[in-house]
């Protein structure tokens, strides 16, 4: 079951909704969401995308003319990146990779966007994904992705081959890769937003 982010009920805000005195909490506001944004499991997320967040989802998919999106976010122990929101195949969420390994690992270490075409050759690339759901991986395009101006994951996006000997997909370009990048940080900040609107219920 999919869990929802839980703040507590029994303190209430001390911040009035009028701009100067979320101005004068602005530390304060920005540090707790900080705090939530580090602390959210990944089972927690999908209660934050809704439907805006799939829609953001759906267009950067077609942008990149990808075969499947991944949104993959870092556990508590900072041990895996795991699979919280993906497109189309629902049955990869919950999927784990270890945080230091493939691309992905790599883009989450670095946190620099990737961009890579005839990954089936890379040495760098993990192929636990493709082992466990029998498929061919050609290109994949990565971006870090963000909670509150918070590292906590990754955004992906990859192309198939139907076999070794099928004609290569178009793959992926660096112009492709930034707009994907800009999709990914309209729904951070779409998060963010309701994160901040659940935050403000908190006492300060």
């Amino acid at each position: 079951m999919v869990g929802e982010v839980q703040f507590p009920t029994n303190r209430r805000s001390t911040v009035n909704p009028d701009s100067s005195d979320l101005t004068t909490h602005a530390p304060a506001i920005e540090a707790e969401m900080a705090r939530i944004a580090a602390s959210i499991e990944p089972e927690e997320f999908t209660s934050l995308v809704g439907e805006a967040g799939f829609a953001v989802l759906r267009a950067a998919m077609t942008i990149a003319k990808a075969d499947s999106i991944t949104i993959w976010l870092a556990d508590s122990a900072n041990e895996h990146l795991v699979v919280t929101q993906t497109e189309p195949d629902r049955n990869f969420v919950g999927f784990k990779l270890p945080i230091g390994e493939g691309l992905v690992g790599l883009c989450y270490a670095s946190e620099q966007r990737l961009c890579e075409n005839q990954v089936y050759q890379n040495q760098d690339h993990s192929k636990r994904v493709d082992e466990e759901f029998s498929q061919i991986s050609y290109a994949m395009l990565a971006t870090p992705f963000y909670l509150a101006g918070t590292l906590r994951g990754v955004l992906s996006c990859v192309q198939l081959k139907e076999s070794i000997d099928a004609p290569d997909p178009s793959g992926f370009t660096a112009r492709t890769m930034n707009r994907v990048g800009r999709l990914s940080i309209a729904l951070e900040r779409l998060v963010t937003h309701r994160l901040l609107v659940r935050a403000l219920g908190l006492e300060l």
